[in-house]
Parts: structure tokens; sequence; C-alpha cells
């Protein structure tokens, strides 16, 4: 017996879907370890504020927060376990399995056969492209490997705004997907309703 595309596929998913919240918990663990708010948030990948300041996320007010000696652990943290491998492997888990997940829906919808699978990845390799460069250039302003500019800044909201606007897209992607496999389990068509 051979093992077709098919009879891996699910169970990769499956243990992809699995796999993600895992890892949600563990960055969440690990970030509530340290009891730094800053860190816990994880402000640079999702707010638009540091929480233990009162200003809005800004070129200055995060070099203030790198200068502060007394978030020196929180930075180390916030690169090495937060961000890599934790960040990583999360960003990795969930490309992968809303890639796999849009291929496997739109290959159960016939009017969708003539679209290639490739189609189906660009918004989930487009969020862990995005992802990954926001959690380098993040470690690289962290560890004092490039300045923080004001083009870096940028580079850093763009880069977030990409990941938050593809990842939106890749679930929209895998809800439209999984509602027309739906829709066409409970009313077949061809069958009069």
């Amino acid at each position: 017996m051979t093992l077709t595309g098919r009879d891996v596929l699910l169970p990769t998913i499956i243990a992809l879907f699995v796999l993600t919240p895992v890892l949600t918990l563990a960055l969440k663990f690990v970030t509530s370890r340290y009891a730094q708010e800053d860190v816990e948030a994880r402000f640079l990948e999702r707010l638009k504020y540091i929480p233990s300041q009162t200003e809005i996320l800004s070129e200055p007010t995060l070099a203030r927060w790198l200068a502060d000696k007394r978030n020196d652990k929180a930075i180390s943290v916030y690169v090495v376990p937060v961000l890599f491998p934790l960040d990583i492997l999360f960003l990795l888990c969930l490309g992968v399995f809303l890639g796999l997940a849009s291929g496997a829906l739109a290959d159960r919808l016939g009017f969708l056969s003539s679209i290639p699978a490739w189609i189906w990845w660009i918004l989930p390799a487009a969020y862990m492209a995005s992802d990954l460069a926001e959690d380098t250039v993040i470690a690289a302003i962290f560890k004092s490997f490039i300045p923080l500019t004001t083009g870096w800044f940028r580079l850093l909201s763009t880069l977030t705004a990409i990941k938050i606007a593809t990842i939106s897209a890749a679930i929209g992607q895998v809800a439209i997907l999984g509602a027309l496999n739906a829709l066409l389990f409970f009313f077949p068509a061809g069958k009069a309703i």
C-alpha cells in the first residue's frame, strides 16, 4: 500500500491546527513568566503604544524604551526565545496550515478546479514572509545590528501592517472556502431544494 498526498494531507492539517494554539500558549507562558508587561503584550508586533509608557508608539518612544537599562532583560527575552524560535515556529505552523487548508478546501470545490493550487498559497506565504521580515528587523534593532532610524521604524511599521493584513486575508480565504464547502455539503449542487 502506498500513501498518497491526500492520505498525508488531512493528518498534517490537523497536526498544524493543534500545534498552532499550543505554540500560542507557549508564547503566552514564556512572555508572562518574565513579568514584563511590554514583552507580554509584544507591543511592536501588535500595539500602537508601549504599555509601560503613556505615549503612542513612535521612533522616539521606542528609542527611549530601548535605552532604558531596566528593559535590558525584556529586550533579550523578546528576541530569544519569543521571536526566535517561538514566533518563527508559530508563523510557520499557522502559515502552512492556512496554505494547506486553503488548497484542500479549494480542491473539494469542482468549480475552482481550473485555478492552480499555488494561488491558494499567495496569502499564507505573504503572511509568513512579512512576519519573518518583521521579526528579523525587530531583532536587528533590539540587538543593535541596525540603528533605530526613521526609515527602519517606518519599515517595521509597514511590515507589521502587511503582516496583519495578509494574515487577516488568509484566514478569510480559509473561512470563505470552508463556508462554500459547508454550503455544498448541506445543499449539494444539482439537487432541487
